[in-house]
């Protein structure tokens, strides 16, 4: 396949049924579920993705699937647990006793090297492609469009290690605490004006840092964990430091919140209510409200979010049951908080949000998950547009929250009964409201569909090949009104992952 067909694939054309597809059978989605004895393929880990607090109960799935690295807590199992793709092999894990608690290690180290056709913005964890008119200038001066620039990256910085600790036995009480502290090496790049090699060596950066005491069916949460709204990522090992569809139909955040879990069984069907508060925050580009670079205190930090008063307010419903071996699992999020823009002005931003997880057959599963609201910049939502404002530099003398609707969805089919080798297919794709942008928030939809193919070469090695193709969409404005087509951007990237889990 030559690279102009490539490139002429449209993900706009398949995501849509995708999506679809979501959103219409809910009221049936199934979510596989791995045999307790042991551990579960990529595609079937539970919280693969999710919150810390795994929305569904364990069901006894089939057999075979019963050798990946990429291991689901086990029934019953005790304290805040590692997810993929930090979570290694199962058995056994890395970990100690100290006195009445368990220490447990825990890490991917990953090796990560791609190639595109395309300008990719992100770069190494693409979000979407530079409009191939746009000239990128050289060093000598000279200039050539987006569209034909081929990035070649070779990166170890999405490695994740953290641990947990748990205490072996409850408190009197009948409490259970547990934390979890994780990182990966995705930070800031340090300058070096001697040998500059920024490139290379990258600081650490927190993930996740929380702490939680569970008791029968609650559990309290605190600390920094994923959002409550929506809990699935895509299965990659391209994008780990930022999830696969981020920006292109995956609503994706770590925030600092307080929540709380209450899960109750009736019958054979299991139902988990999550519900908590949130940091208020957005960071929007177009107003600028991100920290100053280089700055340790946030001494001019704008702070829209937090200026509001408001915290997030999310809220999740998963309700699973046993089907043909698995379980099926499907899911609704809720969100809402406030921007202060003015003294008088505050921006909503809201969202509604529907997961799921299917195994259709024994050789092919369904995961996804679709959403629509507005004023979704916090977790990549509207290609990283909340808002759009004119005149260019404030004051401004308007400013509209942008409307936006989106989705992915993703088919794991093992082609081994073993689970060594499985692959993945599937597509995204975040579509603004047209009507909502003004000049300086231009960007219209962004799309994607990709496949890959994982091998595990040892119970804690794996080789990954993964293929992406994205269609980036801008709009062009007459008097502020949208009109023609913009400058668009189409690109290929093919990466090459090994990991090795423990």
């Amino acid at each position: 396949m030559t690279n102009a067909n490539l490139q002429s694939l449209h993900p706009g054309r398949i995501v849509p049924f995708l999506v679809v597809a979501v959103m219409t059978s809910m009221p049936i989605l199934l979510r596989a579920q791995s045999d307790p004895s042991a551990a579960t393929p990529p595609a079937s880990v539970p919280n693969a993705g999710r919150s810390s607090s795994d929305p569904s109960p364990q069901y006894p799935a089939k057999k075979e699937a019963a050798t990946s690295a990429y291991a689901a807590p086990q029934p019953g199992a005790v304290g805040a647990q590692p997810v993929y793709p930090g979570l290694g092999p199962s058995s056994p894990p890395l970990q100690t006793s100290v006195g009445p608690y368990t220490l447990r290690f825990y890490g991917t180290v990953l090796f990560n090297a791609s190639t595109s056709d395309s300008d990719e913005v992100g770069q190494d964890i693409p979000l979407w492609p530079l409009p191939g008119a746009i000239p990128v200038t050289f060093p000598d001066g000279s200039k050539e469009p987006a569209g034909h620039i081929h990035d070649t990256i070779f990166s170890a910085r999405q490695s994740v290690f953290g641990f947990t600790i748990t205490r072996t036995k409850p408190l009197a009480s009948g409490w259970t605490p547990s934390a979890l502290v994780e990182f990966d090496f995705f930070g800031t790049q340090p300058v070096d004006t001697l040998l500059p090699q920024g490139r290379i060596l990258n600081q650490p950066r927190l993930r996740l840092a929380y702490f939680q005491i569970a008791k029968g069916n609650w559990k309290i949460l605190a600390g920094q964990d994923r959002i409550i709204l929506s809990p699935f990522d895509p299965i990659s090992l391209s994008h780990v430091a930022v999830p696969l569809g981020y920006t292109a139909g995956d609503l994706w955040g770590w925030f600092p919140q307080v929540r709380v879990d209450y899960s109750r069984k009736f019958g054979k069907t299991s139902v988990l209510l999550q519900g908590g508060v949130l940091r208020p925050s957005f960071g929007d580009p177009r107003l600028n409200d991100l920290p100053v670079p280089g700055s340790s205190v946030n001494a001019v930090f704008s702070g829209y979010g937090e200026r509001s008063g408001w915290p997030f307010y999310q809220g999740h419903i998963s309700v699973s049951h046993p089907w043909r071996g698995s379980a099926v699992t499907w899911g609704a999020g809720v969100h809402y908080g406030k921007e202060r823009v003015g003294v008088n002005h505050t921006i909503n931003s809201w969202a509604a949000a529907f997961d799921a997880d299917v195994p259709i057959v024994s050789r092919l599963t369904f995961r996804g998950e679709g959403y629509f609201g507005s004023n979704l910049v916090p977790f990549g939502g509207g290609i990283l547009q909340g808002v759009a404002a004119i005149p260019a530099n404030p004051p401004f003398t308007e400013i509209r929250p942008i409307h936006d609707a989106g989705g992915w969805a993703e088919f794991t089919i093992p082609a081994t009964l073993d689970y060594k080798n499985v692959f993945y297919v599937g597509g995204g794709t975040d579509d603004p409201t047209d009507a909502d942008l003004l000049p300086g928030t231009s960007r219209s939809k962004n799309s994607f569909v990709w496949a890959s193919y994982f091998h595990k070469l040892t119970n804690q090695i794996t080789l990954a090949f993964e293929w992406s193709n994205w269609q980036f969409l801008t709009k062009g404005f007459v008097n502020n009104v949208p009109g023609p087509k913009g400058p668009s951007g189409r690109g290929n990237v093919f990466n090459l992952a090994l990991a090795y889990q423990f």
